[in-house]
């Protein structure tokens, strides 16, 4: 489960994906819903545990393929 929240023009969007394959896919669907997603502040969790930067190294991963 991939939840938390991350900074957008109109502020703080929630958001919580309980159905995925794997972390990247969570992260991609993100990526897929809003393009700004992980540019912004935003503080991020996997199943519990603080994956921020992972998730900011990964949707740049995602921008570079």
């Amino acid at each position: 489960m991939l939840e938390g929240w991350y900074e957008t023009e109109s502020g703080i969007e929630p958001f919580i994906i309980e159905e995925t394959t794997s972390f990247v896919e969570a992260v991609k669907e993100m990526v897929a819903y809003d393009p700004d997603f992980g540019r912004t502040d935003m503080e991020i969790e996997w199943n519990g545990e603080d994956v921020t930067k992972l998730v900011y190294d990964t949707v740049e991963e995602i921008h570079n393929q």
